[in-house]
């Protein structure tokens, strides 16, 4: 079927942070693929700034879908033996263990899969200009990162405090980007003529059989905080197009949950094309 809608000349693509949920960033990566569109700017915020850069090097939509795929869910034969829930010692295949005070894990693993994924290491051999953001640990600021070396600042972004150590960049001590800003699509409203944002924010159904435990408890406050910033982003500064699957009970580090979330957020893809067509 072809598309009938007057195509603004630069199109702008904001990827929200949410951990594990930034795979439903698939869905509207594969739709502008399917569309014929590729983005004039990208933003993305710690799991955005992952697929952002996978995307913004060249890659497309259903390439980065396999790849991550193939990183993250097991050979059948494996399948008892890794991911399993909440158990840490389970999810060597993506997270590194720190014996940094600073954090639980070092995020080098995540940021390897990058570097073994993509030619590009700098912001500079991106196809398309990509804009990341991390927060400076010591004036609280938002710092938008757009040049130079492209793998620090996706590190530096996905810091979810206390849970991965902190990077230091051009002396500053940077962490997760969700804590300034989770979705930056006021990064793209002066050059863009519209601008997309994806919001991959989760909801999650407590009984009293499943009270959250520390961990949990601890990720969750980080995820309510996220949520306050994003509903006063879509006040003040809203993108021309929100996007926000129904994703339910997918906690930030939860690997083991590819396929539930790329099933809860297939709506997407519908909910992307109709609003592009008006």
């Amino acid at each position: 079927m072809k598309w009938f809608y007057k195509k603004p000349k630069k199109i702008g693509l904001a990827l929200g942070g949410g951990g594990v949920r930034g795979l439903a960033h698939i869905q509207v990566l594969e739709t502008f693929d399917e569309l014929g569109i590729r983005p004039y700017r990208i933003a993305g915020t710690s799991s955005g700034a992952v697929l952002g850069s996978l995307y913004a090097s060249g890659l497309s939509g259903i390439e980065v879908h396999d790849l991550i795929r193939q990183w993250l869910v097991p050979q059948p034969e494996k399948r008892n033996t890794i991911l399993n829930g909440h158990d840490l010692r389970q999810w060597s295949r993506v997270l590194d263990p720190s014996f940094n005070r600073n954090g639980l894990f070092k995020g080098e693993k995540i940021i390897r899969f990058i570097s073994d994924s993509i030619k590009c290491k700098t912001f500079e051999e991106l196809e398309i200009p990509l804009y990341i953001t991390a927060a400076d640990y010591g004036t609280a600021a938002e710092v938008v990162l757009k040049s130079g070396d492209l793998l620090s600042a996706v590190r530096a972004s996905i810091a979810i405090p206390g849970v991965f150590v902190p990077v230091e960049r051009d002396g500053r001590l940077l962490l997760d980007g969700g804590i300034v800003n989770p979705l930056p699509c006021n990064l793209l409203q002066k050059e863009c003529d519209l601008v997309v944002a994806v919001d991959v924010g989760g909801i999650r159904n407590i009984n009293e059989s499943q009270r959250p435990g520390f961990f949990d408890t601890v990720l969750s406050g980080f995820e309510i905080m996220e949520s306050a910033l994003i509903r006063n982003q879509l006040k003040y500064n809203p993108p021309d197009i929100y996007l926000k699957a129904d994703l339910r009970n997918v906690g930030l580090l939860e690997f083991n949950k590819m396929d539930q979330v790329l099933e809860q957020s297939a709506s997407l893809k519908e909910e992307l094309r109709r609003k592009l067509k008006r």
